[in-house]
């Protein structure tokens, strides 16, 4: 597809990238929460893809794709720092005349490199260029794995959740349900509409009014990650889990990471359930 920003979304934009031509901005994907820049820089439309803050990370996560580290290179990675690492983006033939954006949960755009100086994502920090292979076979054969994989719960797992939430008083419930609404509504709105990293959702007032309610709501938590579009409420979970081997971690270099912040909320519940 292809498009130029709307009159609603201009302003959005500005806001974070004040060097942006929003007039000549050409729009390549809708909105969507389901993937972010980094995924698009490997060509991922169907994961959310977060290696870690720090540079090192990044380095990690593209050697998996065959990508190193150069002084140019067809990626580029963003941040404020070494340790505030913040987006990717790519360019290329099928990219536009100069580079290609998906900003966070909002719209995939192509644009000038410097016009996304600023707020949002800092300056470029380093680039990357494919090595002679840029898939590697093993990437190939994982991501072939994945596309067929089917992720879902077994009726004993979705009975046992809801027993455990029986437990819970339905005062809890209810309020708990407020909170969830009130801070799930703040994951792509403002600011955070453009950020790629899901603990920046924790900033915000209302996860820690969610949080308040202490870790007797981790059943109630988890249902909600039982629906993959819920997957940013992981770090809340994180939070309140108290048995660390609960909590699912992969290291940049893990070839499951390649599965995305959704495989990483559906192997955390696995577990979880596994224990109970």
């Amino acid at each position: 597809m292809s498009r130029k920003l709307t009159a609603a979304e201009k302003p959005v934009f500005l806001s974070s990238f004040p060097l942006l031509d929003v007039d000549f901005t050409i729009v390549t994907d809708e909105p969507t929460g389901v993937y972010n820049c980094i995924s698009w820089t490997v060509g991922v439309t169907n994961y959310w893809h977060w290696p870690g803050s720090t540079l090192a990370n990044f380095d990690t996560f593209y050697n998996q794709f065959g990508l190193i580290r150069a002084t140019k290179g067809n990626v580029a990675a963003w941040g404020f720092s070494n340790s505030g690492m913040t987006h990717g983006c790519i360019s290329g033939p099928t990219h536009g005349p100069c580079w290609e954006s998906k900003c966070g949960s909002l719209a995939r755009i192509q644009h000038c490199l410097n016009e996304l100086n600023g707020p949002a994502y800092g300056h470029v920090i380093a680039y990357y260029k494919p090595k002679r292979i840029f898939y590697p076979p093993v990437i190939i054969k994982y991501f072939k794995r994945l596309m067929k994989e089917k992720r879902g719960f077994t009726k004993e797992e979705t009975a046992l959740i809801r027993s455990l939430i029986s437990k819970v008083p339905k005062e809890k419930v209810q309020e708990f349900n407020r909170r969830f609404t009130a801070w799930k509504k703040t994951w792509h709105s403002g600011a955070m509409a453009f950020s790629s990293n899901p603990y920046s959702r924790t900033e915000v007032s209302e996860y820690k009014k969610l949080l308040a309610l202490g870790n007797s709501i981790l059943p109630l938590l988890a249902e909600k990650l039982m629906d993959e579009k819920n997957f940013l409420a992981l770090p809340a979970y994180e939070a309140l889990q108290k048995n660390k081997k609960l909590i699912t971690k992969i290291d940049a270099g893990d070839i499951k990471i390649l599965a995305g912040e959704q495989g990483r909320v559906y192997e955390t519940l696995k577990n979880y359930l596994k224990i109970r």
